[in-house]
Formats: C-alpha cells, sequence, structure tokens
C-alpha cells in the first residue's frame, strides 16, 4: 500500500506539467519617453505558462533588454519579471491569445557624472498578443508583442518570437 502511495505522489507533478508551456524568447525592444528618441534593446528572455489547455492561464516571464541604440534617459540595461493572464483561443494549430499583467524590473543607468552606474526600480502594466503556431505535438513557435506603460512615465514595446515546448 505504502508503494502505491509513494508511485501516486511521485507522478503527481506531472499531471500537473501536462497544461504547462515553456520556453525562450528573442526580439527586439524599445523604450521611450513622450516626444523623446527611444532607445533600442535586443531582447532575451524565457517564458512559461501553466494551465494553458484551455481558455485562460497564467504566463510568467523573465526579460533581459541590452541596449544597442541612444535614446530615453540613456538606460544601458532593463530586467523584468513578470506575470498576468492569458486569454487564448483553443485551435489545434495555431491558438492566438491576448496577455494582460505586470512587470517588476530594475533597469542600471549611466550618467555622464562621475558617479557612474545606479539602479532604478520601476513596474510596469502591460497587454500583449499573439498566437502559438504547433510545429509538432509538444513543440511550438509564438510570435509575441508586447505594450507595457513604466512607472518611469515611459512607454517600451517590443516584438519578437519564442519558441517553446508543451508537456
Amino acid at each position: 500500500m505504502h508503494t502505491y502511495v509513494l508511485l501516486l505522489l511521485s507522478v503527481a507533478p506531472l499531471a500537473f506539467a501536462q497544461n504547462t508551456q515553456i520556453g525562450a524568447l528573442i526580439g527586439r525592444g524599445g523604450v521611450a519617453k513622450l516626444r523623446d528618441d527611444s532607445a533600442h534593446h535586443v531582447v532575451l528572455g524565457v517564458e512559461s505558462c501553466f494551465r494553458c489547455a484551455g481558455h485562460l492561464g497564467l504566463f510568467l516571464e523573465y526579460h533581459h533588454w541590452s541596449k544597442t541604440g541612444s535614446g530615453s534617459g540613456n538606460p544601458t540595461k532593463l530586467d523584468l519579471a513578470g506575470a498576468g493572464l492569458r486569454i487564448q483561443g483553443t485551435g489545434n494549430r495555431v491558438r492566438p491569445f491576448f496577455d494582460v499583467g505586470g512587470f517588476v524590473g530594475a533597469r542600471p543607468r549611466r550618467y555622464f557624472l562621475p558617479q557612474g552606474e545606479e539602479s532604478l526600480t520601476l513596474a510596469a502594466a502591460l497587454v500583449g498578443f499573439g498566437a502559438a503556431i504547433s510545429i509538432s505535438e509538444h513543440w511550438y513557435v509564438r510570435p509575441v508583442a508586447r505594450v507595457g506603460v513604466l512607472s518611469t512615465n515611459e512607454v517600451a514595446g517590443f516584438a519578437g518570437a519564442s519558441v517553446g515546448y508543451r508537456f
């Protein structure tokens, strides 16, 4: 009897993971103040979505933005961790989605004064959309776009794609 209980407990996490997706993200983004030039960034990240077999799921993301051009406030890097609600269609091959959530992160800023770098903590509300396109039973490609309003009175946006695995 104890063996069956241990076996059941050992496979229970696999049952939860059946509706889970994990992936790696790459794209381009920008951060801009009203009437200022945008700072352009390369965006790399990881993503996951829990309970994503139906219409509603919970997405979690981490993004690292690296500056590639001049622009607003001279941000050099941006690290964001976010979560939110994913509302999605139920197509077999293509599943469009709409995300609503928020990010919390920090942005090191470089000033032209002798102080060097200092970090600025920020929060953001975001909306996003895209579609998960199945390329096999478990693998998918997900084009995605995001727009967020930062607590620093700036707007951030990015577009990219992720490649992921569906359990």
